[in-house]
C-alpha cells in the first residue's frame, strides 16, 4: 500500500499502472488547500490507501465531512435538475455531479438582509486523492469517476448509491482532491459506518487494494 512520507514523493511506474505500489502518500496539500478555500474542515480525519482503484491511479481516503444545516442562495431547482440531466458526464465543468446535493431542503422564512437565501441540509461526504494526480485530460473522459462507494451503518439506514460528487480533473502533480457522497444523513444513533468500494466494471485492482472501511462515529475514527 502506499505509505506517508513527509519528504519527497517519489513515482515508479509500469506502463499505465503504479508499480507494486511503491509510491508513497504525498501530503495532504490538495484536500488542505481545497478545505482553505472553502473556509471549512474535515469532521474526521484518516488517510487510507484504498490501493488503484482506477488504472494508474490509487485512490487515497482522506476521511469525512458530516452533514449540517446551510444557508444557501435560493435556486432553481427545476431549472438545476435540467442541467443534472444534460451534462455529458460527472467531469463536466469540472467533474459537477451535485457536490452538496442536500439530502432534504427545508425552506425558511428569509433574514432581511438574505431575501435570496434558504436553509439546506448538506450531504454527508468522502474526500479523497487521486494518486498521482488527474493530467493531460484524464479527468476530461470521466474514466476516474466509475469507481463506486456504497454506505451501511449499524443501525439500518438506507443510503442511496448515486454516488454524486465531483473532482479535479486536471490538476496533475501529486494528488487531485475529490469528493463523494455518502448518499443520505448518518442518524445520530449511529455509531459506526461502513464504506464499500468497487473499482469501473472494467478494471480490476491489483492486490492488496481495501474493499472496505469501516468508522467509529462516536470516537470518530477508524475501527
Amino acid at each position: 500500500a502506499l505509505t506517508a512520507d513527509s519528504g519527497i514523493t517519489r513515482w515508479r511506474w509500469a506502463g499505465a499502472r503504479c508499480e507494486d505500489r511503491l509510491v508513497r502518500i504525498p501530503p495532504r496539500t490538495a484536500t488542505d488547500s481545497y478545505l482553505a478555500k472553502q473556509s471549512t474542515q474535515l469532521d474526521i480525519v484518516f488517510d487510507v490507501d484504498l490501493g488503484e482503484l482506477v488504472r494508474g491511479h490509487h485512490v487515497v481516503a482522506r476521511g469525512i465531512m458530516l452533514g449540517g444545516p446551510d444557508r444557501v442562495p435560493r435556486i432553481d431547482r427545476e431549472r438545476l435538475q435540467e442541467l443534472i440531466e444534460s451534462a455529458e458526464g460527472p467531469s463536466s465543468g469540472g467533474g459537477f455531479i451535485s457536490r452538496r446535493r442536500p439530502a432534504r431542503s427545508d425552506p425558511a422564512e428569509p433574514d432581511p438582509g438574505e431575501p435570496d437565501a434558504e436553509m439546506t441540509m448538506t450531504e454527508p461526504e468522502l474526500h479523497y486523492e487521486f494518486v498521482p494526480g488527474l493530467d493531460h485530460g484524464e479527468g476530461e473522459h470521466g474514466f476516474a469517476w466509475y469507481w463506486m462507494m456504497y454506505a451501511s451503518d449499524d443501525v439500518g439506514t438506507e443510503y442511496a448509491d448515486y454516488n454524486g460528487g465531483a473532482f479535479d480533473p486536471d490538476s496533475g502533480g501529486a494528488a487531485s482532491h475529490g469528493t463523494r457522497d455518502i448518499g443520505g444523513q448518518i442518524p445520530p444513533e449511529a455509531s459506526r459506518l461502513t464504506l464499500r468500494f468497487e473499482p469501473p466494471e472494467d478494471w480490476v485492482p491489483p492486490e492488496p487494494w481495501r474493499r472496505e472501511v469501516v468508522i467509529d462515529l462516536r470516537e470518530r475514527r477508524l475501527t
